[in-house]
């Protein structure tokens, strides 16, 4: 069952400018599906019009089987929506937030239970109490994600959820976007982050000035970007033998040039920290990885050269 269909879509505005030009797409049940694009391509357009914000100018959109140009009340319950930037009143308790988004969201009357629970999955449990304009961004970003859970939606739509943070905040952010798809919420993330896509996504459709290119799995994605193999350049303290015949039995390691530690691997998940483990399994003390190309130059690189059909 598809929970989105978009079918055709085009937004014009003033001046005759397509901000969506003939844009279709689908995302399955319980699917995790990445809108990417940089800035400016027009994924706010295609979200404002996914939540009725704003009309089409032209196609059409589904969610649940429903036209939401017609039928948007219908459906409006089973969505949740996470800005870039959630708005809450800074002076009010983070609990006392979530109960003011509740009454106005309808929710049943259960909801204390309920914003309870939301506390414990955001990780943010022993901050209920805390004012929100002493939240750092990554808490106001995983506030933000429990708002939109109070009504239980079955699909969730996050716009830049990781923009701004520092590698803790994301971190604790991305993990948190992976319990709610694990608990059947379907997930359409807009971003111009590719590291997202890379580790939430399993659907991604490209988007660049206004046009959506073909939707592809994030594996396929990913080896067209950068290929099916990449280089870490690694800097260690004590290079000795025992630390690269460590390396060498890695999985995926395709071979290792001793000087300056350049490592040609299969382009496998996690296999950064499998390196890095062994590594330190067997005493040597590194001091930097890194990806050659990385994920964001080789995407960066890709929509430079390429146009999107």
């Amino acid at each position: 069952m598809n929970v989105i269909e978009v079918s055709e879509l085009t937004k014009r505005y003033k001046k005759g400018v397509n901000a969506v030009d003939n844009a279709s797409f689908t995302v399955e049940q319980g699917a995790a599906f990445g809108l990417l694009g940089p800035i400016g391509s027009g994924k706010s357009s295609v979200i404002h019009m996914l939540l009725n914000f704003t009309k089409p100018t032209a196609g059409s959109i589904k969610i649940f089987d429903r036209d939401i140009t017609t039928q948007f009340h219908e459906v409006q319950s089973k969505i949740g929506y996470v800005p870039e930037r959630p708005g809450f009143y800074g002076n009010f308790s983070a609990e006392k937030n979530l109960r003011v988004f509740a009454n106005l969201s309808g929710v049943s009357e259960d909801h204390e239970e309920r914003i309870a629970k939301l506390f414990i999955l955001a990780g943010l449990e022993g901050k209920e109490n805390d004012r929100v304009q002493a939240y750092s961004l990554g808490d106001r970003k995983r506030l933000g994600i429990a708002a939109a859970m109070l009504n239980e939606p079955e699909l969730l739509i996050l716009d830049e959820p990781s923009a701004g943070l520092d590698p803790h905040g994301r971190r604790d952010v991305v993990s948190l976007i992976h319990e709610l798809n694990v608990h059947d919420v379907t997930l359409f993330l807009a971003t111009n982050n590719v590291r997202s896509i890379a580790e939430i996504c399993d659907t991604v459709a490209i988007m660049k000035s206004g046009r959506i290119a073909e939707q592809i799995t994030t594996k396929s994605f990913i080896e067209g970007v950068r290929g099916t193999s990449l280089q870490l350049e690694a800097d260690l303290a004590n290079m000795n033998e025992r630390v690269l015949q460590a390396i060498k039995s890695v999985k995926g390691v395709r071979s290792v040039q001793c000087e300056r530690l350049k490592i040609n691997v299969d382009y496998l998940p996690n296999i950064n920290e499998d390196v890095n483990y062994v590594i330190t399994r067997a005493g040597g003390r590194l001091r930097s990885l890194r990806e050659s190309p990385s994920l964001e130059e080789a995407y960066v690189r890709m929509m430079g050269e390429e146009s999107v059909e």
